[in-house]
């Protein structure tokens, strides 16, 4: 099994360490967690939302190497391409926001014997956002981190404006906000 590292350039997120994923039996199985939503960053409204996040199947280990062998090799926006084009995994919503797919979900077993959930996103832009090649256009994709105990308890990070690079075995992060929106009282509901 490769390792990979989550570092963040500039702006930062938590450090994360994705090893070994869950057993396939466990990655099977759709997921839903419910989490508030907690945003003092410089992007989008600021406040508290609640949120659902379902997890509907997890990108296999052939799924997660092509994904990122098209990363390491040809780039953000090749990988950005591929990663729309695969199923989505999964999606978040807010009561008053239509549902956002994702279209990678991967995760890990801590050492405390709690998860780590990575989920990758491609990001909604407006139209003047691309039309005047903003510089927010070349941070295409959405990341969400979610840290769990044992009891599918936890918190974790939203980071919209991302770029994303792989060099080697880690993977970074680079978050064009002033920091990442925060996920407080992440808990399973299903």
């Amino acid at each position: 099994m490769r390792d990979f590292r989550l570092f963040v350039v500039g702006l930062l997120l938590v450090a994360a360490t994705f090893s070994a994923p869950f057993a396939q039996e466990t990655q099977e199985r759709e997921e839903e967690y419910s989490a508030t939503l907690t945003n003092i960053s410089n992007v989008g409204r600021a406040g508290l939302t609640p949120v659902n996040i379902h997890i509907s199947r997890w990108t296999s280990d052939e799924e997660d190497a092509r994904l990122l062998n098209i990363l390491r090799s040809q780039g953000q926006d090749a990988f950005l391409r591929a990663l729309v084009d695969v199923k989505p995994v999964g999606w978040i919503a807010a009561p008053t926001s239509l549902r956002y797919d994702f279209f990678y979900a991967r995760a890990t077993t801590t050492d405390e014997g709690g998860r780590r959930i990575m989920l990758i996103t491609d990001r909604p832009m407006q139209i003047w956002e691309r039309l005047e090649a903003a510089p927010s256009r070349d941070y295409p994709f959405t990341v969400v981190e979610l840290r769990l105990d044992k009891t599918g308890m936890g918190n974790g990070t939203l980071a919209q404006l991302v770029q994303l690079r792989l060099i080697g075995d880690v993977l970074g992060i680079e978050n064009l906000a002033s920091g990442p929106m925060k996920l407080n009282e992440v808990k399973r509901v299903k």
